[in-house]
């Protein structure tokens, strides 16, 4: 979550950036919010034992109010590409070349780079955008169905509103 506008650990170069990272050191602006200042010390430890929990972290007083992420609403890790159907790889990849996200090599051979990325479990910019628009697809798909199944007859509701010897009544009835 980017709550200022940029990220804790940002130097000149990449070896004071590990430097900063391997010792915990960063700054946070003053209008950060106290309760959230205290949440990101309680995520950037070194220590894993001080480090706050992914229970500590959703009942912290600085994300009270705030709705579930999809990450809790819906179940979208997508551990391997083989659990897509052919036309969802096919329609991620495509996206992928006309973005020139993938190195665009001969017609014909253009979605190489990208399959043999995902072959190997090479983890760099390739994959991890296929696998951010792979989950988009499964999370919207999740969606459409949790929607047909509320709007489904099994799932239709009914309230009943009627007056019987001077009360009123309310009946809910699941059909």
């Amino acid at each position: 979550m980017l709550v200022c506008g940029q990220p804790p650990f940002q130097e000149a170069n990449d070896s004071e950036t590990l430097t900063m990272i391997m010792d915990c050191k960063y700054t946070v602006p003053a209008h950060v919010s106290s309760a959230c200042k205290d949440l990101i010390d309680r995520m950037l430890q070194r220590d894993p034992k001080r480090r706050a929990s992914l229970e500590e972290i959703e009942s912290h007083a600085w994300l009270q109010g705030v709705d579930p992420s999809p990450a809790t609403k819906y179940n979208t890790p997508l551990v391997s590409h083989k659990n897509l159907s052919e036309e969802e790889h096919n329609s991620i990849i495509q996206r992928m070349v006309l973005g020139d996200i993938a190195d665009r090599e001969a017609i014909v051979d253009r979605f190489a780079a990208v399959d043999r990325a995902l072959e190997t479990n090479k983890y760099n910019h390739i994959t991890a955008t296929y696998y951010l628009l792979a989950e988009r697809i499964l999370r919207e798909k999740q969606e459409k169905e949790v929607q047909t199944r509320s709007a489904s007859p099994s799932n239709l509701k009914a309230h009943f509103r009627f007056e019987c010897g001077g009360r009123l009544l309310l009946l809910s009835a699941h059909y």
